[in-house]
């Protein structure tokens, strides 16, 4: 039987790659547990087949080009797991800016709002999250992430269709 932290550590690395659903022990985190290990139950695994899985996620973080979660106090833990807090990866807070910056960049009449300001009112819009210029990403969970930047995507798509059309006129 696993230590607490070792159960915590599965858990943690399994959120940050978006695998752990609350409450659901059919999610893909115990798919993953399971084809590796035949255990229903993360709590059930032995030492070495502990160190299969924590391999596995391991190998699965550095494919998503994303760093394991710092070993934190559970109870801790579960309040951030709760609040959403610190979920989006620095790659994706990166990408994000990139996007808004490219976007100001397609703006056919400069707009007066701060990109900080901007991007909370996509946010507010898309995700049906506050946001604040501050910290907008402080609610944002790995998967809101992801689709935020389908969103910004969009969005530079269609301005750059718009800029293409009114060069064309």
């Amino acid at each position: 039987m696993l230590k607490p932290q070792q159960t915590q550590r599965i858990y943690a690395m399994g959120a940050r790659l978006g695998l752990v659903e609350s409450g659901n022990k059919n999610d893909l985190l115990h798919e993953l547990v399971y084809s590796i290990a035949q255990k229903n139950s993360v709590r059930e695994l032995d030492e070495q087949e502990y160190r299969k899985v924590v391999a596995d996620l391991a190998n699965k973080l550095k494919i998503a080009n994303l760093t394991e979660p710092k070993t934190v106090h559970p109870f801790k833990a579960q309040k951030r797991e709760e609040k959403g807090i610190g979920k989006m990866s620095d790659g994706q807070i990166r990408k994000v800016w990139q996007l808004m910056y490219s976007l100001e960049k397609l703006d056919i009449k400069p707009s007066r709002a701060r990109l900080g300001d901007r991007l909370c009112g996509i946010i507010k819009k898309e995700l049906h999250i506050d946001a604040i210029p501050k910290d907008p990403f402080s609610w944002l969970t790995y998967q809101q992430g992801v689709k935020l930047i389908e969103i910004l995507k969009k969005y530079i798509a269609n301005a750059q269709r718009r800029k293409d059309g009114g060069n064309t006129s």
